[in-house]
C-alpha cells in the first residue's frame, strides 16, 4: 500500500469549525492526479461518482421519455435538463443501453459509464425475449412499473451505486458507503414510522441489516450492538430543523473518518478523507451564513465533549 508521507504533511490543517474550506474539492482533485498510484486514483474517482447521479438521471427521464413516447412538454422539459449532459454524449451511450435492454441482448459492455450505472439503465428499461407460446401481452418494463419517479429512481441508484462501492477492494470505501448507506436507511425508517408509511419502500439494500430495518419493530431495530452510532442516528432523526439535522450527520460522519484515519495518517484512506471534508466544508460554506452559521458553531460546541471522548475511547482500545 502506497504511503503519502510528503502530501499529507504539506495539507492544510481542516476542522469542523472552518467556515470555508483552505482549498476546493477540485483544487485538490486536481493536485492528486499526478500524486495517487493509479489503483488509489481508482478509489477516488469512485468516491466522485455520486455526483454525476444528477446527469445521468436528467438524460434517462429525456430518453425513457422519447422511448416511450412522452407528451412535447414532458420532452421539452427533459431537453432542457440534459443540456449539460449532452456535452459528454451521455444521451447517446443511454440509448445504446436502453436500445439492447427493449430487444432483450445481454448488458452492453462500456468503458464511458460505470458498470453499476449501466446495470441500473439496463434493468430498468429490460423486454425479455418472447417465446412463440406468449400471448401477445406487454409486460411493462422496471421504468414503467416506477412511473417515472425521480426519487425513486434516485433511491433505485443508490442502492446499485452501494452495492458497487461495498465491492472495491478498498476496506475504507466499503465501510464508507456502508456507514452513508445506514445513516440513510435509519432516517428514513424513523421517518416512516413517524407518518405511517411502509418502511419496505424506502429501504436501500438487500443485507441483513436492511431486513432488520424492515422487519423490526424494536426501538434499536436489534442493531444496538452492530451500529455502534445507530442512537447518536436516532437522536438526529429527531432534529425538526432540516438544516441542522444534515449539520449533525456531516459531524457525526467527520467524527468517524477521525477515528478511522487515527493510525492511517499516511494511507490513501487519510488522503479521500481529506477529500470528503473538504466537501462537507464546501457544502457548509455554501448555505445561508444568515441562518447557518450560528447554528453550526452551535453544534460544534456542543459537541466537542462528545468527539474529545470518542477520540480518547479509541485510542485506549489501539494500546490493548
Amino acid at each position: 500500500m502506497a504511503k503519502y508521507y510528503a502530501l499529507v504533511a504539506g495539507l492544510p490543517i481542516v476542522t469542523a469549525e472552518m467556515q470555508r474550506p483552505p482549498v476546493t474539492t477540485e483544487e485538490f482533485y486536481t493536485e492528486l492526479q499526478s500524486v495517487l498510484t493509479q489503483q488509489d486514483r481508482s478509489y477516488l474517482e469512485l468516491l466522485r461518482l455520486g455526483a454525476t447521479h444528477g446527469a445521468l438521471l436528467d438524460a434517462l427521464l429525456h430518453e425513457g421519455s422519447e422511448a416511450n413516447e412522452a407528451s412535447s412538454m414532458q420532452k421539452d422539459e427533459a431537453e432542457a435538463q440534459s443540456d449539460e449532459t449532452a456535452k459528454v454524449e451521455l444521451p447517446i451511450l443511454l440509448q445504446q443501453v436502453i436500445k439492447a435492454a427493449q430487444e432483450g441482448k445481454r448488458l452492453p459492455k462500456q468503458k464511458l459509464l460505470p458498470e453499476y450505472q449501466i446495470r441500473f439503465v439496463y434493468d430498468l428499461f429490460f423486454v425479455p425475449k418472447r417465446s412463440a407460446w406468449d400471448d401477445g401481452l406487454v409486460e411493462p418494463t422496471l421504468i414503467d412499473r416506477m412511473g417515472h419517479n425521480r426519487l425513486a429512481l434516485e433511491d433505485l441508484l443508490a442502492q446499485y451505486y452501494y452495492e458497487w462501492a461495498e465491492r472495491s477492494s478498498s476496506s475504507f470505501l466499503q465501510e464508507w458507503f456502508r456507514l452513508n448507506k445506514n445513516i440513510r436507511n435509519i432516517l428514513a425508517v424513523h421517518t416512516c414510522r413517524r407518518l405511517g408509511w411502509d418502511p419496505t419502500r424506502y429501504i436501500v439494500g438487500r443485507g441483513r441489516v436492511e431486513e432488520q430495518l424492515r422487519t423490526s419493530k424494536a426501538k434499536d431495530f436489534d442493531l444496538g450492538e452492530e451500529l455502534p452510532y445507530l442512537g447518536e442516528v436516532l437522536r438526529i432523526a429527531e432534529e425538526r430543523d432540516i438544516a441542522r439535522r444534515e449539520r449533525l450527520i456531516d459531524l457525526l460522519k467527520w467524527r468517524w473518518m477521525d477515528e478511522w484515519t487515527f493510525v492511517r495518517v499516511f494511507d490513501i484512506d487519510n488522503v479521500l478523507c481529506y477529500y470528503l471534508r473538504l466537501s462537507i466544508l464546501e457544502r457548509w460554506s455554501e448555505l445561508d451564513e444568515a441562518t447557518g452559521e450560528r447554528t453550526f458553531r452551535e453544534i460544534v460546541l456542543s459537541l466537542k465533549g462528545e468527539s474529545a471522548k470518542v477520540l480518547e475511547d479509541f485510542k485506549r482500545q489501539q494500546r490493548h
